[in-house]
This record gives C-alpha cells, sequence and structure tokens, in this order.
C-alpha cells in the first residue's frame, strides 16, 4: 500500500483551488495524513515590494490580517477535518513559490489546480491536478 503522511495543497481561494482543498481533505482523512494548506499572500507581496521601492511604509500588520482573513476562510472549509496546518506566506507569485514550497515542505503528495501545470516538471513529488 502507498504510504502517504504529508499532503500539500496549493489554494489561492478560486473555486478550483477550493475543489482541490476538498480532494486533499479526502485524501488526507483516508491515509490519516497530515494536510499542509499553502496559501501564497501575492496582494500583500506586491504592495510590500512596492512600498519599499517608494519609501513608503506600508501597514505594518498587513501581512497579519491579510493571513488573518485567508485562515478564517479556509478554517470554515476544514470544520470537519483536524490535522492540518497552514503555510500563507508573502514571498512572491504562487506560480514561482510552488516548487520551492514544495521542496522545503517534502509532502508526499502535491494537490495542485490546472492553473499551476507548467510547474509540474519542477515539482518533486507526486502531483494530482484538479481540473
Amino acid at each position: 500500500m502507498v504510504k502517504v503522511e504529508k499532503i500539500l495543497v496549493c489554494v489561492d481561494l478560486t473555486p478550483l483551488s477550493l475543489k482541490a482543498l476538498e480532494w486533499a481533505v479526502n485524501i488526507a482523512q483516508k491515509y490519516e495524513a497530515r494536510l499542509v494548506v499553502y496559501h501564497e499572500l501575492e496582494d500583500v507581496y506586491t504592495m510590500l515590494k512596492t512600498s519599499a521601492s517608494f519609501g513608503v511604509p506600508a501597514a505594518p500588520d498587513l501581512k497579519e490580517k491579510a493571513e488573518e482573513n485567508v485562515k478564517q476562510k479556509l478554517k470554515s472549509l476544514l470544520k470537519e477535518f483536524d490535522n492540518y496546518e497552514f503555510l500563507i506566506e508573502a514571498k512572491g507569485k504562487t506560480i514561482d513559490r510552488l516548487p520551492v514550497v514544495v521542496s522545503e515542505v517534502k509532502p508526499d503528495l502535491a494537490v495542485i489546480t490546472i492553473d499551476y501545470e507548467r510547474d509540474i516538471p519542477k515539482i518533486e513529488t507526486q502531483i494530482l491536478v484538479i481540473k
């Protein structure tokens, strides 16, 4: 039998990524695996980068507020599952960060949407693509 202990799911809050989350939760439940829910705060990253380049400070709690907002949305979808953790970052664009995050987290399975299909050759784990 295949051993699946950790699953990473990339969620950008689009309807398709929420479907990917649903698939990831079902698989995690089946294998009693830990679920890592990854979300990149692309807008926050852009705001922080832009404000730094103009020398204008961004709101000090910008990232924290955005992160808490995402967590609240996702927690409501995960209410019947408790073996998860969030990985919420503001380090760039998801399309660029996804292979790096997979490399760092080292999941047994990554669940992604077809939007990130071009990254498949760069992702070093088993992948389930949701379309």
